[in-house]
């Protein structure tokens, strides 16, 4: 799963790493790191911070 901006606003969308389908968009980074934690059971990994985006992957089976 990814985090990042959504279309250049203050939101933050979660989408499907594999499909790049929208999971969901929310207004905090926190409450987006929140929803893919509930969905996969682990933390998502912050990514370097130059970029917007913050990559989690699912290690094994998480769902």
């Amino acid at each position: 799963m990814t985090i990042s901006r959504y279309k250049g606003s203050r939101h933050w969308a979660v989408r499907e790493a594999d499909t790049g389908s929208l999971v969901v968009v929310t207004v905090y980074r926190k409450g987006a790191a929140e929803v893919v934690r509930r969905l996969t059971g682990q933390v998502p990994e912050r990514a370097k911070r130059q970029s917007e985006t913050f990559v989690y992957e699912a290690k094994g089976d998480a769902l």
